[in-house]
């Protein structure tokens, strides 16, 4: 990752800390996002991505 693509990754991290930015997650930044909660301690968050990324959640990557 480039540090543009760092930056936003950290961006959109903040706002789901919030409640907010879910609509800025994607199949490019989710498992960054995923790490990322994972080294904060943020498990829930990190469980409602992996959910956003599962297959049953809806399309995504080559699904869609």
């Amino acid at each position: 990752m480039n540090d543009a693509q760092l930056q936003e990754v950290e961006d959109v991290y903040r706002l789901l800390r919030k409640g907010l930015g879910h609509e800025k997650v994607t199949d490019d930044n989710v498992q960054a996002l995923i790490r990322r909660a994972e080294q904060d301690g943020q498990s829930v968050l990190a469980t409602e991505l992996r959910e956003w990324q599962s297959p049953c959640g809806g399309p995504s990557g080559e699904q869609a």
